[in-house]
């Protein structure tokens, strides 16, 4: 199905895409300079980005596709963000930045700081001091429900009230955006008029029609059917990042946004079921042939096309949300195999059953698409987080994992590294502490356990305080280079307080950190209580100088570590140490204020970095060698082959879910094939423990090792590998390693 379609797409996101995206952004830069004047502000760069941009890029239509968006400015795995991804290039989108990014310099001090500790892995942060262009959360409601138009008399009215001329000029730039997604818009009718005059295939002049029909008024009017909202959340992807130089990287809750117009549509007699289906189907994939499955993923994030939209949970009253367009999405899905967008399936333990078989019908058939996310426990965060009810039951899932509500710009991309203050402590790294400025207390001398862990604690919280005060110096400039303001209007206050995102404007101004070590952290300490300070069968001494010694000459000690009780095993011992460690991290976090004023919400998670971080880290207490891989999130350490999923579940159920308001993941793997009946009762239960985002996959080990040498065998043997799924036999003989030591439950 969609032949034609898919042709189109490959042929143009496959061919070029990247010599098309520098000849157009060389093009602009040259225009842009030449308009520029002195004394220019960064909202009036702005503005000149949108005009330029707009003059002089192509619309490009596809004749087999009824969505308008394509503007040819980014590579086809961009998704907005300024930097073309995997290339060295600025796109069009990235001129303002470029000429106002040296601001961030000018603390030689503060920035060779963050150097030092982004280079020792300490932290990541997608950006100088802050994420400047991904992870953005665009809201497109206000568009679905009062247009560009709607936006643009809201900002005109408060123009009355503006204080002052930074004021002024942030509400100007918004109803400047609006009218520049209108012309943009307008283009596109117009090349599909022009391309009605040669086309002769009767379904292409149907496509060209209602492009040309609808691009006149949507988005600058509110779209009015189920294809119009479509329409517009395509749209708004890829126009809004082309302009804004950030990624927007979610549709929203896309079954609650659409059902209304898929209702009005049937009572009027112009969609049907099958035509529905025809129309979520060619919007999929839309994003999903920007690159080929079989694309070989080897480095940080190649697979990774920053897409995603959410299903499920629960309506404004609280009932369980689950609908025709909810079915529509997870069908299409499954049929076309779908990798892009993200899929992200709200559940919990009153989920109906058809809706969890809906979900599980590939998962169980070795096809891993969706990220499941718990719904009891991660309201239970959100509330803690202090948000309201009303934005708890509507929060989303996007990026990788990260979960918020619509009105806030979250910078999911910040990992806090708690396994380098461990590992500095314990091999004694007194050159590394000096570089970084970390203050660190060594374990060499501790009398009692309680008094390591003791000190384990107070060297993360050394981390969470330089980190913040790195992100609080550096972090509140942003607006002196950049600013957003289309995605800011979507924001709420942003608006009302007359000022960009970037300057402060929006009602929630919180840090999401995301930390990762707890598993490798309590299992390495476990180890050295036991058999250090229980047992006392080796000196602290000698237990340090192992481990420093990458084990050389002490496998025993190494193995005896490995079957001490760690995470995940469902002993008292290893859930009392995690809950323990868990509720200190979560103490240090909630009495921090953020980087711009607000609170500093933690969870744990990790993408690539397992790998790449873990390859830089030295051997650990718990039996790690030197590089070995690190846990994943919450997902116990692959040294413990923990045999049977029930031990897992009990240990997640240990811990306090509504401490870890930035989310958390685990991975599992199941037995192949195993019924819906089973898959359903295991979510359930689930739903009953701290996991928040959980990572399914349904495969055995001899079915992956098989694929390793027949992959023609496994076309759709799709594994979630981190925030992100892809195709087994795509990943290179590392990354399917990494896959194969995980641990493959009962």
């Amino acid at each position: 199905m969609f032949e034609e379609l898919k042709k189109e797409l490959y042929a143009f996101y496959l061919h070029g895409d990247v010599e098309r995206a520098k000849s157009f952004a060389d093009k602009c830069f040259a225009i842009m300079d030449s308009r520029f004047r002195e004394g220019m502000s960064v909202l009036e760069q702005k503005m000149l980005q949108y005009d330029i941009i707009t003059e002089e890029f192509e619309p490009v239509i596809f004749p087999h596709s009824p969505f308008f968006y394509e503007t040819g400015v980014l590579t086809s795995l961009s998704d907005g963000a300024r930097k073309a991804k995997n290339h060295s290039f600025l796109q069009a989108n990235g001129w303002v930045y470029n000429r106002n990014h040296m601001i961030f310099f000018d603390d030689e001090a503060l920035w060779q700081k963050r150097q030092a500790m982004m280079q020792e892995k300490l932290f990541l942060i997608c950006g100088p001091y802050n994420d400047v262009s991904q992870h953005v959360n665009l809201n497109s409601r206000p568009f679905l429900q009062v247009g560009a138009s709607g936006v643009y008399e809201k900002a005109q009215y408060e123009l009355k009230n503006a204080k002052n001329n930074d004021e002024k000029e942030f509400l100007q730039a918004v109803c400047h955006g609006m009218k520049t997604l209108q012309r943009i818009a307008e283009k596109f009718a117009q090349k599909a008029e022009e391309m009605l005059s040669f086309q002769t295939d009767q379904k292409c002049i149907e496509n060209l029609k209602l492009i040309a029909s609808t691009a006149k008024r949507v988005p600058w009017q509110p779209p009015q059917t189920f294809y119009e909202a479509l329409a517009t959340l395509a749209f708004l992807r890829t126009v809004t990042g082309s302009l804004e130089g950030a990624g927007p990287n979610t549709f929203g809750r896309i079954d609650k946004d659409l059902i209304s117009f898929y209702h009005k549509d049937l009572e009027n007699g112009i969609l049907s079921y099958d035509k529905a289906y025809d129309l979520v189907s060619k919007f999929l994939l839309t994003w999903d042939c920007h690159y080929t499955h079989d694309m070989i993923f080897s480095g940080y994030a190649d697979h990774e096309l920053e897409n995603t939209y959410t299903l499920g949970g629960v309506d404004d009253n609280g009932d369980v949300l689950y609908n025709e367009v909810t079915k529509l999405f997870l069908r299409s899905n499954r049929e076309n195999n779908i990798i892009f967008p993200k899929i992200k399936c709200r559940f919990s333990s009153n989920s109906p059953k058809e809706y969890l078989d809906e979900i599980n019908k590939s998962i169980v058939n070795g096809t891993s698409t969706v990220l499941l996310q718990n719904d009891e426990v991660s309201m239970s965060a959100l509330r803690r987080a202090g948000r309201p009810e009303n934005e708890v039951r509507d929060y989303i899932v996007s990026g990788c994992w990260g979960f918020a509500s619509n009105q806030e710009k979250y910078d999911h991309g910040c990992y806090v590294n708690m396994l380098k203050p461990f590992e500095f402590a314990v091999h004694k790294m007194s050159d590394k502490c000096e570089k970084t400025g970390l203050n660190l207390e060594f374990f060499d001398d501790c009398d009692t356990f309680e008094e390591l862990y003791q000190r384990t604690v107070r060297n993360c919280e050394k981390l969470v305080d330089a980190r913040l005060e790195i992100t609080k110096k550096g972090g509140n400039i942003f607006h002196k280079v950049d600013q957003f303001p289309i995605f800011s209007s979507t924001l709420e206050n942003c608006i009302e307080n007359h000022a960009d995102y970037t300057a402060n404007g929006a009602k929630y101004r919180d840090d999401f950190h995301l930390i990762f070590g707890l598993p490798n952290i309590v299992d390495s300490l476990l180890a050295i209580k036991t058999l250090v300070f229980d047992k006392k069968k080796y000196t602290l001494q000698q237990y340090l100088d192992a481990v420093r010694s990458n084990w050389e000459n002490n496998e025993q000690m190494r193995l005896e570590a490995t079957k001490c009780s760690g995470w995940g095993d469902g002993s008292d011992e290893s859930c009392a140490l995690a809950n323990r460690f868990n509720n200190d991290l979560y103490s240090i976090y909630s009495k921090r204020t953020g980087s711009y004023g607000g609170k500093v919400h933690m969870g744990h998670l990790t993408y690539t970095e397992i790998r790449w971080w873990g390859e830089k880290t030295k051997a650990t207490p718990d039996g790690r060698y030197d590089g070995e891989y690190f846990a994943q999130g919450l997902t116990p350490s692959r040294l413990k082959k923990i045999p049977c999923v029930n031990d897992v579940i009990r240990s997640m159920a240990s811990l306090d879910a509504s401490t870890m308001g930035s989310n958390s993941v685990i991975n599992v793997i199941l037995p192949s094939h195993i019924s819906l009946d089973r898959c359903e009762g295991f979510l359930r239960a689930v739903a009953k423990s701290a996991v928040q985002s959980l990572q399914l996959n349904c495969v055995s080990k001899q079915d992956l090792l098989d694929a390793q040498i027949h992959p023609e065998k496994y076309p759709n043997l799709i594994v979630r590998v981190t925030g992100f799924s892809a195709k087994f036999t795509s990943l290179t003989k590392e990354w399917q390693q990494e896959v194969l030591t995980r641990n493959f439950y009962e």
